[in-house]
């Protein structure tokens, strides 16, 4: 029996073995794609941001903006590169080619800036260069080198064509952007440790569950039963199988406890005995010492498709698949002195296809003769396989620790968790088992929306989506959710299985992505984009509720002189204290933003009377008559505001911009530091 338990444990590691390194490899590369995908998702989604943040800077008309911008982005720790391309390969906003370009279509020398000497690039593929010169966005993820790089084109608009008319082109350069990947690649490195440690352990606790339930279930009750068949060859008629179990195993332990009360109560026979034998649930084969078949019970007939006639006188061996077959010598050495062994066999059914059987064998004598028999009592066990197979495919999915797996019984208590989820939640595995998820609760989601999750599970067995939990220290988070119900033959819930993730990176990104996108880099100010959209919100509430809008454009006055005498860095300080300035004489609710070089626009929400709208005007004009503050310098700057008001002007919002613009170009041709009320009279010159 020992050397049985030796081998079917070496198969059995074997076979897990084989089965964890497939899935391992198989599951790893899986994860290891995924995690690069969202590290291009992720990536692509910045580079996008960028390139809108650019094209918006170019459009204000500046490009030492534009120049700055990039020099600020390309020391931030997310990126390796940040560089313009123009078509022959050469760095953009060094050399005065495209400047000079533009003044000359200008006629004039409108625009200038700093130069320094034309710079080729080298170190770029010109194939996907020449598509996203086409107009067609590339990336090229280079593991390797550890960075992920993307080619965005640069394209014309209609508003480009007043300084660039000269060039038709649909593409003006390509934005390189390189980012690294080396946070996704440690995350693959970590991935495939965890994969492996936690494949590893439940290959382990299959195993040992499996050898467990083998020997418990199977290997022992069938060696109980032949121990008892070897004493009832011998003449012991009181031997009994003490067996309990109501398998089939138990079955033919009973099905022997019945055999041997008839055989002590009756004259033993052959005839008798064979008529005992075929009453068993169990196959079982009589063989001579030459392993030919002198007798098999009906159970043998039924699982291997034949009939009496056909197996009589039979080799045995024959229904054995050839390097399972079980040799005269092999089978007196494993019943020699009356020892008992468990074997697996493949047998064939009549058809051709196998059949699995747990085998024991044993030496009986044969009557009073020295002439011996042999036999064989076996067990179907394709069923006990197919458990196996599905207990390793449920080890496959536990092996999944890239998400958090939780498993609920039909009551919605907690029965089986993953590492994964004592990762994310802080719980240990002893604390959850029992509970209800509902410890996991943030209390963000209202009552209904769990009705509307409980709703799905039960109507269309499983819901899915954004959900925010707790964690053990008390912090929430945001995580990605699936429910599947799990339900038996008769249709009862029998399990929920739970997956999520903790998605709070995922979060944090698309936020500061969202703030890049709609804010001045400089001043921190909302931009263009995210102006007009308050803008329309503000009038269409106001024509809801029989509101005013107001709407203010500033000019800084002076500014330029600041900018040239003192350099940019000093620019840049005023523009921000302005910026501040802007903020501190408005309400909270109102809206300042920067929409060119020194031009600011203010929202005034929610007015009853005009004359709330000049108060304001008056302020920010009694503030610009001192000095401002910028870098330790005092800059003498003033303002001149127009002023336009929604929907009484122009319940549009480009027209009302038009409108304030207006009136602020007649306060500054006016005298500036002033302000100037828009009206139907108000004239801008072309």
């Amino acid at each position: 029996m020992n050397r049985l338990n030796s081998r079917f444990q070496l198969t059995l590691t074997v076979v897990l073995l084989i089965t964890f390194a497939a899935s391992q490899f198989l599951l790893f590369n899986k994860q290891k794609i995924s995690i690069y995908q969202e590290e291009v998702e992720r990536a692509s989604f910045m580079a996008n941001g960028l390139s809108n943040s650019l094209q918006t800077l170019m459009l204000s008309g500046n490009a030492s903006y534009a120049v700055d911008w990039l020099d600020r982005i390309s020391r931030s720790p997310e990126l390796l590169t940040a560089q313009v391309i123009r078509k022959d390969l050469s760095e953009a906003f060094l050399d005065g080619e495209t400047l000079n370009a533009v003044n000359s279509h200008l006629e004039s020398k409108l625009f200038s800036r700093p130069l320094h000497p034309a710079r080729k690039v080298s170190d770029i593929d010109p194939a996907p260069f020449a598509k996203a010169y086409a107009g067609q966005p590339q990336n090229n993820l280079d593991e390797e080198k550890g960075t992920l790089t993307f080619l965005l084109p640069i394209k014309s608009g209609d508003e480009c064509m007043s300084c660039h008319g000269y060039d038709a082109s649909n593409v003006r350069g390509v934005l390189r952007i390189t980012t690294s990947i080396a946070h996704a690649q440690q995350r693959i490195e970590r991935a495939q440790r965890d994969t492996i440690f936690f494949g590893l352990s439940v290959a382990f606790i299959i195993g040992l569950l499996l050898s467990l339930f083998i020997r418990r279930q199977i290997l022992t009750p069938l060696e109980k039963i032949t121990e008892a068949a070897s004493a009832i060859a011998g003449g012991n008629l009181e031997s009994r199988v003490d067996m309990r179990s109501k398998t089939e195993i138990g079955r033919l332990g009973e099905s022997f406890n019945r055999m041997t009360d008839a055989l002590k109560s009756s004259t033993v026979s052959r005839g008798y005995f064979e008529t005992i034998m075929s009453s068993m649930g169990e196959m079982l084969f009589v063989t001579d010492l030459q392993q030919h078949i002198e007798f098999a019970n009906p159970s043998v007939l039924t699982t291997l498709g034949y009939e009496t006639d056909e197996l009589k006188g039979k080799d045995l061996n024959s229904l054995i698949k050839g390097e399972m077959e079980l040799t005269k010598e092999e089978t007196i050495r494993l019943s020699r002195a009356g020892e008992i062994k468990s074997i697996e066999r493949q047998f064939y059914h009549k058809d051709g296809h196998e059949i699995p059987v747990l085998m024991t064998v044993t030496m009986m004598q044969h009557g009073d003769s020295e002439a011996y028999l042999i036999v064989h009592a076996g067990r179907d066990i394709s069923e006990q396989k197919l458990a196996e197979k599905e207990l390793r495919l449920a080890a496959k999915v536990m092996e999944c620790d890239s998400s958090a797996i939780l498993i609920c019984d039909e009551h919605a208590n907690i029965v089986l968790v993953n590492p994964a989820f004592c990762e994310i939640t802080g719980y240990s595995k002893e604390e959850v088992i029992g509970k209800n998820p509902r410890i996991l609760s943030s209390g963000k989601q209202p009552p209904e929306f769990y009705k509307k999750m409980w709703d799905s599970l039960h109507q269309n067995g499983m819901w899915e989506g954004e959900i925010w939990n707790r964690r053990k220290t008390g912090g929430i988070y945001p995580e990605r959710l699936s429910i599947t119900v799990v339900r038996n033959k008769e249709g009862e819930i029998t399990n929920f299985v739970s997956l999520f993730s903790d998605i709070t990176e995922q979060k944090n990104v698309e936020q500061r992505l969202s703030h890049l996108a709609h804010h001045d880099s400089l001043t921190g100010l909302p931009n263009r984009t995210l102006f007009t959209d308050r803008l329309e919100h503000a009038l269409a509430h106001a024509s809801r509720n029989k509101h005013k809008v107001g709407l203010m454009f500033i000019d800084i006055d002076g500014f330029k002189g600041i900018n040239d005498n003192h350099g940019h860095d000093v620019g840049d300080a005023l523009l921000c204290a302005i910026a501040d300035t802007l903020s501190e004489l408005v309400r909270d609710a109102d809206t300042v933003a920067r929409v060119g070089g020194d031009e600011f626009v203010i929202i005034l929400e929610n007015l009853n009377r005009f004359e709330d709208m000049i108060l304001v005007a008056d302020k920010i004009l009694k503030r610009f008559s001192t000095p401002t503050m910028a870098a330790g310098i005092a800059c003498d700057v003033g303002c001149s505001v127009g002023i336009a008001t929604g929907p009484d002007d122009s319940s549009n919002a480009d027209e009302l911009v038009k409108m304030a613009d207006t009136a602020m170009y007649l306060a500054k041709t006016s005298g500036k530091q002033q302000y100037r009320i828009y009206s139907r009279d108000c004239v801008k010159p072309e």
